[in-house]
C-alpha cells in the first residue's frame, strides 16, 4: 500500500514540477519517515523519467463476521430430598432416585447465561390403603445463571449462581383420591442454586457440581420444597 501512494504521488507531481525547478520542501510531511523523504528528493534530483500507468486498485478487507456466542450441553445425575405438606402442619419427606439431568444454553453476555432442560427421576409416595406408590418425576427448569471467577483464581474457575422456574410433572399408576397430599400432575416451581464449574486444560470439556433448591407456587395444589445435588459435565462448542 506505501508503494502504491508513493508512486500515485510521483505521477502528480511529476506533472507540475519542473525536473529542474526547486525541491518541495517535506519538512512539514509527517506520514512519510526520513528514509521515505531522502529517497523521493533522491528520485526527483536524479531526472529520471516518471512512471506512467495506473496505481493498482486495493480492495478493502472485508470485514470479519463478530464471532458467534458461545452455546453448551450439560448432562449429569441429580437426586432431591422432597418435603411435601401433609395437610395439618405437617410434612412428608421422601427422596427421589438418581436420574439424569440434561440442560443446554448459552451466553448472552461473557459471565451470563441462560438454560432450559429436562431432569427425570423417581419418588416414592405414601398411599391412604397404606400401601406405596412410585411415580416418575418430570422436572422442566429454565432461567438464568451467572458465570463468576473468584478472585485469585484461574480464569477457567467459575462460581454459579442460578435462578429459574421450572415445571413438576408425576405421574404413575395411581389416582389423586388415593392420597391425602396427592402429587399427581403439574406443579409449577421457582428455582435457586448455588455451583462450582471448572474446565479441563486446552479442552472444551468442564465439570461441575451443583446444589440447587426449589419450592411449589402458592395456590398450585399440593405444596412441596425440596434440595437437590447434581454432579455431571459440560460441552462447549
Amino acid at each position: 500500500m506505501k508503494t502504491a501512494i508513493l508512486t500515485a504521488l510521483l505521477v502528480l507531481l511529476g506533472a507540475t514540477l519542473p525536473r529542474a525547478g526547486s525541491l518541495p520542501d517535506l519538512h512539514h510531511q509527517a506520514a512519510w519517515g526520513d528514509k521515505e523523504k531522502k529517497e523521493f528528493l533522491g528520485f526527483l534530483k536524479s531526472n529520471q523519467p516518471m512512471p506512467s500507468g495506473q496505481v493498482k486498485y486495493t480492495s478493502p478487507e472485508s470485514p470479519q463476521r463478530s464471532p458467534s456466542k458461545a452455546r453448551y450441553a450439560s448432562l449429569g445425575m441429580a437426586a432431591d430430598t422432597m418435603m411435601i405438606d401433609a395437610g395439618g402442619g405437617k410434612t412428608r419427606t421422601e427422596s427421589t432416585t438418581i436420574g439424569p439431568k440434561l440442560l443446554v444454553g448459552g451466553h448472552l453476555f461473557s459471565w451470563v447465561r441462560y438454560y432450559s432442560g429436562v431432569k427425570y427421576n423417581h419418588i416414592g409416595q405414601d398411599k391412604l390403603d397404606g400401601t406405596r406408590a412410585h411415580l416418575t418425576h418430570i422436572a422442566i427448569p429454565a432461567g438464568l445463571e451467572l458465570a463468576l471467577i473468584p478472585l485469585g483464581t484461574p480464569q477457567t474457575r467459575y462460581v454459579l449462581l442460578r435462578g429459574g422456574v421450572s415445571e413438576h410433572f408425576f405421574s404413575g399408576p395411581a389416582k389423586k383420591s388415593d392420597f391425602k397430599a396427592p402429587l399427581l400432575g403439574w406443579h409449577s416451581a421457582w428455582n435457586l442454586g448455588l455451583g462450582y464449574e471448572w474446565q479441563f486444560a486446552n479442552s472444551p470439556w468442564r465439570f461441575h457440581t451443583l446444589a440447587e433448591g426449589y419450592r411449589s407456587f402458592a395456590g398450585g395444589g399440593v405444596a412441596f420444597y425440596g434440595l437437590g445435588l447434581t454432579a455431571g459435565f459440560v460441552y462447549t462448542f
